[in-house]
This record gives C-alpha cells, structure tokens and sequence, in this order.
C-alpha cells in the first residue's frame, strides 16, 4: 500500500510540475482554465502566477522530504531541498491568501481556499520550529500533514477532470460542484494522512 502511495504522489507531483511551468511559462494566461475563469487571470495573472509557481516548486521539493532513503543518502541536498520547501510553501500561501478573495466558485470557495492557506502556513510554521528543536519525531508529524495540504494542488486538478468529464464547462451542474472545491481539494487528503499515516506514525512513539 505504502509503495503504492508512493509511486502515486511521485507520478502526479512530476506531472503537476510540468504542467504548473508549461503553463505559466510557454502559454498564455488563462489557457488552461474555464471561460469563466478568464477574466481573474487577466485582472490577477502576476498574483495567480507567483502563487502557482511557487506552489509547483514546494510540490516538488517536498517530495523529496516524504522519501527516508533520500534523506539519508543525500543528508547535505535534502536540508538544501527542505528550506527551498519552506520558502516556496510561505510564499505560495500567502499570495494564495490573496488569490482565495476572488476565486471562483463564491464564498463557499472563498472560505475553502482561504482556510487551506491559513493552515498551511500554521503547519510549515510548527514544521520549522520542529526541525530547529532537532524533534524529528515532531517534524515528520507536521511535514506529512503540510504536505499533505501542499498536494492540494493535484488533488484539485484530479476533481477538476472528474467534474469536466462527467458535466463539462458550460453545465449547470459544473459551477454547482465546483463551489466544493475549495474544501474538496484539501480535507480528504489530511483525513487521509491521520487516518492511515499518521495515527500509526503516533501510536509507535507511545
């Protein structure tokens, strides 16, 4: 199960990055989005973009601090990896404050996104003064579950081709489904990690 697990986040975090650079980088703004979702790209691009980047960037770097036999064959890369995830989850949380006042979707959303952001920069805070303590018992607690709200980024996108294969864009149903996201998006994947990672992980340090 656990290699599984594992396969599946490299898989999808590679993919995700190169889709968050692709996008940002060799398209146009709003190419990848709804109609509807156009018109904030083009009011907010530079906000949408720093918040996506460095998003992408702490998907990846983040990888590397789930894997034990990265982290001990490459102790000196891996502390270099840490602080890049650090930085880049601060960053994308913050502006993603920000991105979450105007996403679609309506308040519901709004409140989803904008918790997801607030939580993430309480978790990569107790992650940081953890790992200053040197309780690493403490860290990988709390890295799991921030990273567990990082991976957001590809559990929303997973909804996303759910929703646009079973109602498509210009469905009613789409905009009505779509104001779950911003919950959708993150709490499955923290219930998931205390249920099946994290309670172990706890009930071995008793």
């Amino acid at each position: 199960m656990k290699k599984i697990v594992n396969l599946f986040i490299i898989i999808t975090v590679i993919a995700m990055t190169l889709y968050t650079f692709y996008s940002y980088i060799y398209l146009s703004p709003g190419t990848t989005v709804s109609p509807q979702q156009k018109i904030e790209y083009a009011q907010h691009s530079f906000s949408i973009a720093v918040h996506a980047g460095f998003g992408a960037l702490a998907l990846f770097a983040g990888m590397f601090q789930l894997m034990k036999r990265v982290r001990e064959k490459f102790p000196a890369s891996n502390i270099i990896l840490r602080k890049v995830y650090y930085f880049s989850v601060l960053i994308s949380a913050v502006t993603g404050l920000y991105v979450a006042t105007y996403a679609q979707g309506g308040l519901v959303n709004k409140i989803g996104f904008f918790t997801l952001d607030v939580i993430w920069i309480l978790s990569i805070i107790q992650s940081v003064i953890a790992d200053k303590k040197d309780d690493m018992s403490a860290f990988r607690i709390w890295i799991v579950r921030n990273y567990a709200l990082t991976f957001a980024s590809v559990t929303l996108r997973l909804w996303l081709v759910f929703i646009w294969n079973i109602y498509g864009f210009e469905h009613s149903h789409f905009s009505e489904v779509y104001q779950t996201l911003g919950f959708l998006c993150w709490v499955p994947n923290l219930v998931f990690i205390e249920w099946f990672y994290l309670n172990k992980a706890k009930l071995l340090q008793r």
